[in-house]
């Protein structure tokens, strides 16, 4: 006989492996419930919605059409000379000096918190063990790439506490196929051989998911599918069930991503071809049988041989640095037949589209639509591409680095949220509270650098 396991609060069972929502289905009709623990109060009359999308099957929810899109991007990105290095800036932007804890003490006359920072051994301890400094710039890395982002809870034996926090990279996470009437996949599958990858294949880790939605407090405490699980976070993109969509993806698919990749492209096989051609020499015929009296007799192969051996000439005086400053000497002579005056070389120098900037503007436009949709400042991160080359001033750097802080407290939360679960299901003093440490620049007329403000 199966044994199914409720929450305290008779909201959530467990069973064969399946956690389930129950909207207060077994509590009593006045909207009280008694569970495993004794604990009283209202009772949800429903469950919030999740939505399903039908037509999936098998064991893995893929990510992309193949199953590889996180590899995908990851491949396309990694030709550019500026994703990269600013989704790496913004990581290193949002997590700041990183995390600390401590207590809203009080409200100055503004209605800002005054937080004060604390000692406690225990949660001291559980930021050394779970190394938290890494945990919140990986986790911040996740979220900025793919706007998905997978913390790992590891318990003691004993189900008591939570004993560390990590977070596995999101390239290498899918979700088990959801099911009806269940608010999150059950399995997170972890492998680094995806689209190959398969549960149960020896290099693949399923971990059970939580529903960070819905009392997950006393959700694990039911929970028995193991001693880690996976608190999924997201950032919210608009029509997507499952698998949430980076905003910054939409220069994939605008095509600037593919203009921006080709420029580069194109000015290296210009470069190459370019050095090795510099000028067209065009030789009028009347100048070898002016030369050679017997030219109309000469052997085809003779005269590729002196045709040569004047190109060669040519080439000796016109190449590198060694031919800077010579001169050519051009020969005239007369047409015996009509009188007329002929040049007998005419040198064009090839146009050097290298020099002229080519393509320059095309650049500026691809790379400006680039930083708009990573909602970066040019000026934060290094010069603008073009031939202007502009940093900014001192002042726009501030401006746009404070705002730019000011503007991602959401996703600094989304990080902080395992660790208040790990608070509430350690028994922790409810009133801590974990926020970023984030440097706020000042003018020039005050310090180099404000104190760190908590978010």
């Amino acid at each position: 006989m199966e044994q199914v396991v409720f929450n305290s609060g008779a909201s959530v069972a467990y069973l064969n492996g399946s956690v389930f929502r129950l909207g207060g289905a077994m509590g009593a009709a006045k909207g009280t419930a008694k569970g495993a623990g004794v604990k009283t109060g209202p009772v949800d009359g429903d469950v919030p919605t999740s939505p399903l999308v039908k037509g999936q099957s098998g064991d893995v929810a893929l990510w992309g059409d193949s199953n590889d899109f996180p590899q995908q991007v990851l491949s396309e990105i990694s030709k550019s000379s500026i994703i990269p290095a600013v989704l790496d800036w913004k990581t290193r932007a949002i997590n700041g000096k990183g995390i600390v804890y401590g207590k809203v003490v009080d409200y100055d006359k503004d209605g800002n918190e005054v937080f004060q920072r604390e000692k406690n051994d225990e949660i001291r301890d559980f930021f050394r063990r779970s190394n938290i400094g890494r945990y919140s710039f990986e986790g911040i890395q996740n979220l900025v790439n793919f706007a998905n982002g997978f913390p790992e809870l590891i318990l003691s034996r004993d189900r008591s506490i939570i004993t560390s926090l990590s977070v596995p990279d999101t390239a290498f996470s899918r979700y088990s196929v959801p099911k009806p009437n269940m608010a999150v996949p059950e399995w997170l599958h972890i492998s680094a051989n995806w689209p190959e990858a398969k549960p149960g294949d020896g290099f693949t880790t399923s971990v059970p998911v939580l529903d960070p939605y819905f009392d997950v407090v006393e959700s694990l405490r039911a929970d028995t599918r193991g001693y880690k699980y996976i608190y999924p976070l997201s950032l919210p993109s608009p029509g997507q069930a499952l698998y949430q969509l980076i905003a910054w993806n939409s220069i994939r698919k605008s095509g600037w991503l593919d203009v921006a990749l080709a420029i580069p492209e194109f000015k290296k096989a210009l470069f190459k071809n370019q050095l090795s051609l510099k000028y067209i020499i065009e030789a009028h015929e009347g100048y070898w049988k002016w030369k050679y009296p017997d030219w109309d007799t000469k052997l085809t192969e003779d005269r590729r041989g002196i045709i040569a051996a004047e190109l060669a000439e040519f080439e000796k005086t016109m190449a590198g640095a060694d031919g800077a400053g010579k001169s050519i000497l051009t020969i005239t002579f007369t047409d015996p037949q009509s009188g007329e005056l002929i040049q007998a070389f005419k040198v064009t120098a090839i146009d050097d589209k290298i020099k002229s900037g080519i393509y320059i503007e095309d650049s500026q436009e691809a790379s400006s639509h680039i930083y708009t949709a990573l909602q970066v400042d040019p000026t934060l991160s290094g010069i603008s591409p073009g031939k202007g080359m502009g940093a900014g001033s001192g002042s726009d750097k501030r401006v746009a680095f404070n705002a730019f802080i000011a503007t991602h407290y959401y996703l600094q939360q989304l990080i902080i949220e395992p660790l208040n679960l790990v608070r509430d299901y350690n028994g922790w003093d409810p009133d801590i509270e974990f926020r970023f440490l984030n440097p706020q620049i000042n003018t020039l007329d005050q310090a180099t650098e404000a104190p760190a403000k908590t978010a």
